[in-house]
């Protein structure tokens, strides 16, 4: 560290990203020693050459916060000063959304700049070098693992995959595949820091599947190399396939499930899946799966007494954010979840207050 440096470690803002204690060692650097920046964003990325370029103004300090998960390591970057950044081939799949500001993005033979309604997607065995990242731009950098991703494709795709796969860089945020998959980051940024699902010791798994659903989204929803694959003509029906999903939901209510985990379970490719789905029941399986929970979490809110808890009964069932669970219980029941146990609870009082009745008169004769 240079002998001019300020740095902040640790220390906290209103801008920094999201780290849950769930999560494993989370980095957390504020500075304006370049040298410090660079190191810091290499111990969690990638070794990369790291340069200001421009009239080297600084418009605020450097801000690094990241955390490793399963399967992403997933950190919000800003240089405060314009910067290039040229880490060559990352050796796995990355990509880049900006918060705001515009960073130039180049892998192999394809360009874009990524700005708040564009994302960069990168490709391993490509190189990868960001000419120019601008003073005030700050981007949510996400590390994906390469073998879970190509796992992950394995799974929709039914069958092994023998070589990795190359993406478009640019990924339209605006577009509804772009919405999509941006709701699922947001979904999995809320939970690493949403304060009241920290206390539930078994929050892990739901995290993991969320990074598996980041990962399967883009997949599915980002144009690739394989894409062609995933939309092959399919069967035209496959009952039993269905009826093996079913049954497993059925045995299995609160599990964690991706497109991939329910395809090997059928049997068949995650996009078949997908059309049987939307067949038989007019939703895909996931909503199917999102229905099925509300309704069982409604059943126990109804069944509830003085001792039962809105966010007990909410995990047990699979629902990891309690924001985004009572928000789809109020659109399907015209109600909240509170509100449904409390009627719960008014309905059974009569009966309490009989019993108790009953056992004052007993006392009486005796």
């Amino acid at each position: 560290m240079t002998g001019n440096a300020r740095s902040r470690g640790g220390e906290e803002s209103s801008a920094q990203f999201p780290v849950s204690p769930r999560a494993k060692p989370a980095l957390r650097c504020v500075t304006e020693d370049i040298e410090e920046f660079r190191d810091n964003l290499n111990s969690v990325f990638y070794p990369a050459e790291v340069n200001l370029v421009g009239a080297r103004v600084r418009a605020a300090p450097a801000e690094l916060s990241a955390v490793r998960l399963n399967h992403l390591t997933i950190g919000r970057a800003r240089f405060g000063n314009e910067a290039s950044v040229d880490p060559g081939d990352l050796g796995t799949y990355h990509v880049n959304v900006p918060l705001v500001g515009e960073v130039v993005s180049w892998c192999g033979d394809q360009h874009t700049i990524a700005t708040p309604r564009r994302a960069a997607v990168f490709t391993p065995n490509q190189h990868t070098i960001l000419p120019l990242w601008q003073a005030d731009a700050t981007q949510i950098c996400i590390k994906l693992d390469r073998a879970a991703l190509e796992g992950e494709l394995a799974h929709i795709l039914g069958r092994p995959v023998d070589k990795h796969i190359r993406f478009d860089l640019e990924m339209d945020l605006t577009s509804l595949a772009g919405t999509l998959w941006l709701s699922t980051l947001k979904l999995l940024l809320d939970t690493l820091d949403d304060p009241t699902s920290t206390p539930n010791p078994g929050l892990m798994p739901q995290i993991e599947y969320l990074e598996r659903a980041l990962i399967s989204g883009l997949l599915v929803q980002q144009p690739h190399s394989m894409t062609s694959q995933l939309y092959a003509p399919t069967e035209a029906s496959n009952p039993r396939a269905v009826q093996k999903v079913l049954n497993h939901i059925e045995s299995f209510p609160g599990s964690q499930y991706t497109i991939g985990d329910l395809a090997v379970i059928a049997g068949v490719g995650a996009r078949q899946l997908q059309n049987l789905f939307q067949e038989q029941f007019g939703m895909s399986p996931t909503t199917y799966i999102r229905h099925i929970r509300l309704e069982g979490v409604r059943t126990d809110l109804q069944q509830g007494d003085d001792t039962t808890k809105v966010s007990d009964v909410a995990f047990s069932w699979g629902f990891n954010h309690l924001g985004r669970f009572a928000n789809h219980y109020e659109r399907k029941f015209g109600e909240t979840p509170s509100q449904t146990l409390r009627a719960a609870l008014r309905s059974s009082a009569p009966a309490r207050t009989a019993n108790a009745t009953d056992i004052n008169s007993f006392r009486s004769i005796r």
